[in-house]
């Protein structure tokens, strides 16, 4: 498969004779048959873990904040939560489940579509879902909330470096040699300088960066489908100030094979994954240029902090279950919130045809769900790990696995 992929790539960009690296990593990530996302042979798994997969929590959590949507909006029927980029479709099966334990209207009324360009791995038949293959938005007048988990990060980025008072971009080619190159240029269009252009500081002599154009193309074809609701992105990255600093002096493309960081993009075409820090400062301004209000900006910590993480965590604590089982979903729950990995990924809510001053829990640090008592306020029973979540604890911690209880000589007291 490594050798088939990488003579396809290759093979394309000789065609092109020069690509933007946008083309590139379009090409490397999504190309048919042999892109990274678009292999059947490829299971992300491997090579990177997200918050559904990580624990069943992250999902409840998040069916908390939409059930308060729903009440703000004035409880529709249907209430639309559309997915973009829902994957293997762990995410929403959580929504839908949890949503069972909630206000029973609340879960009649809730209409989830999920949308992905290949289809969903892990429908059930026994939830409302209803699974939509697709690469775009294809919805008009939504009431309800857009919702995507670390999608916009994928997105292809154009390259560029900073060169004196210029800005050049950074293509890719075929070298005589056979082996990739990158060329200096100038930029491919005007809207990678009119993007950098927005900016409300110098970019430091030399840097090398990357902007993500689609994402800009993405915000405003959600904005076009939806009527009334939210737009709830969650994502890695941060605000331009950070991203475009002396510490990502080299860009933040990323790569990852086996959850292992790779520096190297130009090895293992279409075998590992390519990623790139989200830019939220362009994304608000995208979107308020549109009408959108930004009614929430935090970390994941933060945000599930506020929806009852510590309730869903003593939940467990409380439980009742085998120490090896209790042990694996405590861990697992609490990389949802860690400060160096998931926790720090941000979230961001921007709201269409609603009050200005709407607080949205997942934002409001003196909500009740935010009592940081492990005997405070009281949510519905925490979900537990599943056969479809990587048993990342075990993996870890071998003895988790090991059933201790089992084996202990003495009776429990």
């Amino acid at each position: 498969m490594y050798d088939y992929s990488d003579q396809y790539i290759r093979e394309s960009i000789k065609k092109h004779g020069r690509m933007t690296f946008a083309e590139f990593m379009q090409t490397v990530l999504f190309s048919k048959n042999y892109g990274y996302y678009r292999s059947t042979d490829n299971i992300t798994d491997l090579d990177y873990y997200t918050s559904p997969t990580t624990h069943p929590a992250f999902g409840a959590m998040l069916s908390l904040q939409l059930e308060q949507l729903w009440e703000v909006i004035g409880r529709p029927t249907p209430f639309y939560v559309i997915e973009i980029g829902s994957g293997s479709g762990i995410l929403s099966n959580d929504i839908l489940f949890y949503s069972r334990e909630l206000n029973p209207r609340f879960q009649e009324s809730l209409e989830y579509i999920s949308v992905d360009y290949r289809s969903n791995l892990y429908a059930n038949d026994h939830i409302n879902l209803n699974p939509i293959k697709s690469n775009a938005v294809p919805f008009k007048n939504i009431s309800g909330c857009i919702l995507s988990n670390e999608l916009l990060d994928a997105f292809p980025v154009h390259r560029f470096l900073v060169d004196g008072n210029n800005i050049k971009e950074i293509y890719i080619q075929i070298n005589e040699n056979g082996k990739i190159e990158e060329v200096i240029d100038n930029p491919s269009n005007r809207e990678l300088e009119n993007s950098l252009a927005q900016l409300g500081f110098d970019l430091p002599n030399g840097l090398r960066g990357e902007v993500n154009l689609t994402q800009l193309n993405w915000i405003e074809e959600v904005n076009s489908c939806l009527e009334t609701g939210l737009v709830l992105t969650i994502d890695y990255g941060d605000i331009e100030s950070k991203i475009y600093s002396s510490m990502n002096s080299r860009g933040t493309l990323r790569c990852y094979y086996r959850h292992t960081l790779v520096a190297d993009p130009y090895i293992r075409l279409g075998m590992q994954d390519m990623t790139s820090l989200v830019n939220f400062t362009s994304l608000i301004r995208a979107g308020e240029f549109l009408g959108l209000k930004t009614a929430g900006f935090t970390t994941q910590r933060q945000f599930l902090s506020n929806l009852g993480f510590n309730a869903m965590l003593n939940n467990i604590r409380r439980s009742e279950l085998p120490q090896n089982i209790l042990d694996s979903n405590r861990m697992a729950i609490l990389d949802l919130i860690k400060p160096t990995g998931m926790g720090n990924f941000k979230v961001l809510a921007q709201t269409k045809g609603l009050d200005n001053h709407l607080l949205l829990n997942g934002f409001n640090d003196k909500n009740p769900m935010a009592d940081t008592s492990l005997s405070g306020y009281k949510i519905p029973k925490t979900p537990l790990l599943r056969s479809e979540n990587p048993k990342l604890m075990e993996q870890r911690y071998p003895h988790l696995s090991w059933g201790w209880e089992s084996m202990w000589p003495w009776e429990k007291h």
